[in-house]
């Protein structure tokens, strides 16, 4: 009891992922367009879409996917489809996981969002360092966790 009551004074809790992860997910589909994703992305005010067919998440595509794997290739992005632009192998999260191992997979793989997977791989949410420093007890971790995507994002670009 008293190291329950000890976590607490510290400012920690019991929550997890599912407490703190944004619950309604735009999602899109392989076959739609970059400029459908774009305008997703817009009207939603995020940088990543997770890319869905038939229940399961086959990768996201993000922004900077757009960006770098069509716009600097001169694709034309109103006939080429997400699927053909989308990074596979998506770092996820599960709901019941702690902030703190969101926060540290998110630094290690330098993403600032995760697609959140139930246990039967459907998706359940997406988790952000923004949903994290609203959201989750540690304000500080979350502070840590982009300061640390951001530092290692600089040395592989430098």
């Amino acid at each position: 009891m008293a190291k329950a009551q000890g976590a607490k004074a510290q400012g920690r809790s019991d929550r997890n992922v599912r407490d703190i992860m944004v619950k309604e997910v735009v999602t899109i589909e392989p076959s739609a367009s970059l400029t459908d994703a774009a305008r997703a992305m817009e009207d939603a005010n995020i940088g990543m879409l997770p890319v869905v067919q038939d229940g399961k998440v086959l990768g996201v595509i993000t922004d900077r996917d757009i960006v770098v794997r069509a716009v600097a290739r001169e694709a034309d992005p109103a006939s080429t489809a997400v699927g053909d632009c989308l990074s596979i192998n998506a770092i996820v999260a599960h709901p019941d996981w702690t902030p703190e191992r969101a926060m540290q997979t998110m630094a290690q793989a330098q993403v600032g969002r995760l697609p959140v997977l139930d246990d039967e791989d459907r998706l359940v949410g997406v988790v952000t360092l923004s949903s994290m420093a609203f959201r989750a007890p540690e304000k500080g971790e979350a502070l840590e966790a982009a300061q640390e995507v951001s530092r290692r994002s600089a040395k592989r670009s430098a």
